[in-house]
């Protein structure tokens, strides 16, 4: 007996999913992954493919929101971006650039199930994206009690596709990255190794 676990994602959740998420008006509701019956139902052909003895368990698969406030609250954060001060742009075309970048980044192809993020393939891809209009870019923790750098690297289960749910609102525009820009002090820093 072989038992085979398929984690699928349908274009149609993906793409009712991928509007919820950037939705800024509210109106839209997230949608409801697929049961697994329904995925049994749809994907009956492949039944065709397995010998008697083997079983097809349909699983669908999640995503996980982070960034924006349709994320955990402890996945949330600020993008904070130093503009090039060489450069004459208004603030509302870096935010919506930043954001259109990030979106393109967390574009569903790009990403496989149970995938890590790294911020620092993200902030090479937005340096490389966005150059010359900024000079530096860092993500905030917008909860107080998660240490800045806790979210440079987040992990996703196996059965989990990462996509981000920030928007503009979710854009800072600083002067420089300073202590109190990235909610630091060293009072109450953890020192031991």
């Amino acid at each position: 007996n072989n038992i085979m676990d398929l984690y699928i994602l349908t274009k149609q959740y993906a793409t009712d999913y991928m509007a919820w998420i950037r939705d800024t008006s509210n109106t839209l509701t997230e949608p409801t992954a697929p049961t697994n019956e329904e995925l049994k139902v749809e994907f009956s052909a492949l039944e065709n493919y397995k010998t008697l003895s083997d079983t097809i368990i349909y699983n669908s698969s999640r995503f996980k929101p982070i960034f924006g406030a349709k994320a955990n609250n402890a996945l949330r954060a600020k993008f904070k971006v130093v503009k090039n001060p060489n450069i004459i742009i208004s603030d509302n075309d870096v935010k919506t650039s930043v954001i259109s970048a990030i979106n393109n980044y967390f574009d569903i192809n790009n990403w496989d199930f149970g995938e890590t993020f790294y911020f620092s393939e993200l902030s090479a891809y937005l340096h490389n994206t966005l150059s010359p209009n900024i000079a530096s870019v860092i993500i905030v923790p917008s909860d107080t009690t998660v240490q800045f750098g806790n979210l440079y690297q987040i992990n996703a289960q196996p059965d989990e596709i990462i996509v981000s749910a920030a928007t503009v609102n979710d854009v800072e525009i600083i002067s420089a990255i300073t202590a109190s820009q990235i909610n630091q002090s060293l009072a109450g820093l953890n020192t031991n190794t």
